[in-house]
């Protein structure tokens, strides 16, 4: 590609737009959300500490023991009340009558009775959301 004189080094016009088609290789992604309900910002205790306020990890893991891999996650929202976890989408189960969301909200209700969340989730929701518009799904 030339330089263009007329424009600073490193300027917009000294650059190409890249090829329309584009090919990855990888794994889908699927965002599931969890609104706890309650607000979760007191929950940031390691797990084996001798606090009572591990919430947050005790989730991701609850995710995790469902065979789901948390990819990533982001920050509480909604007044600390819920969070996005990136996940695989080839770890999820959305044929059978007990969908792989369904299992991770029932387990993450099920934590509200440990001794390590001080939080009240018993009414925690779980939803999906794949990068299409049209996809989506909730338990």
């Amino acid at each position: 590609m030339a330089y263009d004189t007329a424009i600073p080094a490193g300027g917009p016009g000294n650059f190409q737009t890249p090829n329309g088609l584009y090919e990855a290789e990888g794994v889908g992604i699927t965002f599931l959300s969890i609104d706890y309900v309650g607000a979760m910002n007191a929950e940031t205790t390691f797990p084996l500490a001798s606090a009572n306020t591990a919430g947050l990890e005790l989730c991701r893991q609850a995710i995790e023991h469902q065979g789901v891999n948390v990819l990533g996650r982001g920050v509480l929202a909604n007044s600390n009340t819920e969070m996005t976890f990136m996940v695989r989408t080839d770890a999820l189960d959305t044929i059978s009558s007990t969908t792989t969301i369904a299992a991770i909200q029932a387990a993450i209700r099920a934590l509200n009775s440990s001794s390590k969340i001080t939080a009240t989730i018993s009414s925690a929701a779980a939803s999906s959301k794949g990068l299409s518009d049209t996809e989506t799904q909730s338990d």
